[in-house]
This record gives C-alpha cells, sequence and structure tokens, in this order.
C-alpha cells in the first residue's frame, strides 16, 4: 500500500509540474519573440535554459547522493513555483524586462537540474523490486501525456490570456508538485559524507566513471547513448522542421500536428511496456525494438527523397500520413529501447551513486546536443538534406547492428545491485 501511494504522488506530481512547465515551454519563446521581435533573442534564452543545466549536473548529483531525494524535489519544487510566480507577479504589474527574466530562468535552469537528478534516482525507491519496470513505463506515459497536453494548451493560454497567467499557472503547478512529494513515505535520510570540497566533488564524480570504466555494459551504453545523442537528437530539432517546412512545403501547423505523432507513439510504446510485455525477456524486447526503429529511422530519409516526394503529390495528404506513421513507430519501438534500458540502469547501479550515475549520463547526452545540433545547421548550407539524411540513418543503423552484435549479455540481463 505504501508503495502505491508512494508511486501515485511521485507520478501526479510530475505529471502536474511537467504539464505547467510544457505550458509555459511554448508561451515563452512567444512572448520574448513579441516584446523583442529578435530571433537572437530566442536563441539566447535556449542557451540560458540548456547551459546552466548541464553545468548544475554534476552538483547536482552528487546533492542527490548525499541528501534525502525527496527534500532535494520538495525544496526544488517550491523554489521553482516562487520563482515563477515573482515572474507572473511582475508581469501583472507591468515590470518584467527580458534581463530579470533571463537572470531568473539561469536559477530556475539550476533548480531543474537539482530536482530531475534525484527525481530519476527516487523512482526504485518508490516501487517494489518486481514492479521497476512498470513503474519507468508509467513514468514514461505521464510525461508523454503531459507533453501532449502543456505544449497543445499553452500557445492558445498565451494567446488569450497572456504570459502573467502562464506563468501563474506554471507556478501553482510546481507548488501542488512540491505537496506531493512531501506527502510521500520516505525514510531515506542525509548521508553524512563531511563538507563537499573541490576535492571531494571530483573525487565523488570520478568514481561514478570509474565504476562505469569496469563495467563494460555501462561503457557501451554510455557510448551509444552520446553517438545517438550526437546523431539523432539535433536531427529532429534542426534538420526536421527545415525538410518539413522549406523542403516538402508543409504548414507550421501539419509540421505541429507531425510532432505529435511522437508524443502517441511514446505514450502507446509506455503503455504497452507497462501491461502486455512486461512479462517478456527485456533482451527480446530490446533487440527486436533496436531492430525496428532502426528499420523505421531509414525509411524517413526515403520517405522526403525528392523522388517520394514528387510521387506522392509534394506536400500531399498521402506524404503526410507516411511520415506521421513513421514518426508515430519510430517513438513507439523507441519506448521498447528505453524503458528496458532504464530498468537495466536503475538495477545496475547502486543507491548510493544513482543521482551522480544518471547527471553524468545527463551531462554526456545533452552535450552532444547542442555540437550536433551547430554540424547540421552548418551542413544544410552546403548539402542537401536528403543527402545528410541517407548518411546519417546509414551511420546509425551500422552503429544499431553492431551494438546488437557486440553488446555483452550484461546489458540486457543484468545484475541487481540496489
Amino acid at each position: 500500500m505504501k508503495y502505491k501511494r508512494n508511486l501515485l504522488l511521485y507520478m501526479f506530481g510530475r505529471f502536474i509540474s511537467y504539464t505547467g512547465t510544457g505550458i509555459q515551454q511554448v508561451a515563452l519563446p512567444l512572448y520574448i519573440l513579441d516584446v523583442t521581435h529578435s530571433g537572437i533573442m530566442m536563441g539566447i534564452f535556449s542557451a540560458v535554459n540548456l547551459v546552466p543545466n548541464i553545468i548544475a549536473l554534476p552538483f547536482a548529483g552528487i546533492l542527490g547522493d548525499r541528501k534525502s531525494r525527496k527534500n532535494i524535489m520538495m525544496a526544488s519544487d517550491y523554489v521553482r513555483g516562487i520563482f515563477v510566480l515573482l515572474l507572473g507577479y511582475l508581469a501583472m504589474n507591468g515590470s518584467l524586462n527580458i534581463v530579470f527574466l533571463f537572470t531568473l530562468q539561469v536559477f530556475i535552469s539550476i533548480m531543474d537540474s537539482i530536482f530531475n537528478a534525484s527525481s530519476t534516482a527516487i523512482l526504485p525507491e518508490l516501487v517494489e523490486e518486481d514492479e521497476l519496470m512498470k513503474g519507468i513505463a508509467a513514468r514514461g506515459g505521464v510525461d508523454a501525456v503531459s507533453m501532449i497536453i502543456g505544449p497543445s494548451i499553452g500557445g492558445i493560454i498565451y494567446g488569450v490570456f497572456g504570459i502573467k497567467t502562464v506563468f501563474c499557472l506554471n507556478g501553482i503547478t510546481f507548488i501542488i508538485s512540491g505537496i506531493c512529494c512531501t506527502l510521500i513515505a520516505y525514510a531515506n535520510k542525509d548521508r553524512n559524507l563531511g563538507i563537499l570540497t573541490f576535492k571531494s566533488f571530483f573525487t565523488e564524480n570520478s568514481d561514478v566513471f570509474y565504476f562505469i570504466k569496469k563495467n563494460r555494459a555501462l561503457l557501451q551504453l554510455f557510448s551509444l547513448a552520446l553517438v545517438t545523442n550526437f546523431l539523432v537528437a539535433p536531427l529532429f530539432d534542426i534538420v526536421l522542421p527545415y525538410v518539413v517546412k522549406k523542403g516538402i512545403g508543409f504548414s507550421s501547423q501539419q509540421y505541429g500536428y507531425l510532432i505529435s505523432f511522437f508524443t502517441f507513439g511514446i505514450l502507446l510504446g509506455n503503455i504497452l511496456m507497462g501491461t502486455c510485455l512486461v512479462k517478456f525477456s527485456r533482451k527480446l524486447i530490446m533487440k527486436n525494438s533496436l531492430v525496428f526503429q532502426a528499420i523505421i529511422l531509414f525509411m524517413f530519409p526515403a520517405a522526403v527523397f525528392p523522388i517520394t516526394v514528387n510521387y506522392l503529390g509534394g506536400h500531399s495528404m498521402e506524404l503526410f500520413m507516411l511520415l506521421a506513421g513513421i514518426m508515430f513507430l519510430g517513438e513507439f519501438f523507441n519506448s521498447g529501447l528505453n524503458t528496458p534500458l532504464n530498468t537495466n540502469l536503475q538495477e545496475m547501479v547502486p543507491n548510493r551513486m544513482r543521482s551522480r550515475f544518471f547527471s553524468v549520463l545527463g551531462i554526456f547526452g545533452q552535450g552532444a546536443i547542442p555540437l550536433g545540433s551547430l554540424i547540421y545547421g552548418i551542413l544544410l548550407d552546403r548539402f542537401h538534406y536528403f543527402c545528410i539524411l541517407m548518411v546519417v540513418m546509414s551511420v546509425v543503423f551500422i552503429i544499431t547492428l553492431v551494438f546488437i552484435k557486440k553488446a555483452v549479455p550484461e546489458v540486457y540481463e543484468p545484475k541487481k545491485t540496489f
């Protein structure tokens, strides 16, 4: 009963908070563009969101392993709620300016990092051992639903009620999430490791790298995450909108609909992972998901190749449905990979370093995206987008096959350590 109550509080707080964040993530770029009329300022705001988050991750990981993760989540939620409500108050008074918004966003981004490090690591402590994969699948489904609801109504709320309402709603969701964290029954206390010094900071983070280095399975997973984040994540952030709007000629609204199929794929994939497929072998699920995902990704450049586009009549409904199906299936099979992998990682990593481990993983994963985005931006000015897609997807396909062939058994069926 305690586990179910804790999991429900965790999921509800996460859902309400992520929904509010989704509303603000859509509305803020629109507000900045309305106020500054500058694309450069939107780019600066994106950096203000990402860079402090990455920089804070090593500290957030150590904090999550030294202190009570429940208390960290509570404090992060309440602080973020107060900050965002302050922005709403200033917006209502007409005294909000871009400089203050950007400055406060730096601190909010840091608190996001601190919250996420503990929120990710705490889940195995809130479910029974044999229910971990169900819990991770449920978390993925909750996140997907919030990603559908938040962004879909964010533009509407901003357009009708203004940025002040967006800030107030998001601030309230953080407070509600903090209350949910407060109600979680959690016995883990602070670990008495002394004062954090410059030396202990490097020592404690070095322990994670040593743990990964001596574990061949983790090293392979880290390498796969780094390469795929470098190649695939910025591909869909930078190249996809270019292809859909400029290359094919779909409207912004149609592009938004296509993106929604990503999220529906994640949602359905996690529902199946938490129900029908939970009794199947993880090794079987992961290997099949890897193969099918690689095939689906390889279909994308074929679908947007000029010959295919012309054959289907340009920006037609037939091409739209083909791309929608590819995006849906791509994320559907991605869920079949990510959910078992995340379950395995939670089991392979000791509880004492779980926050640090996922923080380090986040550094490598997120850190690869800006570099990849920059490279893709340069390539789009020099080469045809369909040539870039064919080359990149071929590389991803080869990497996938190599990983399937070379990966050690522990990647699929790890020994539990918590």
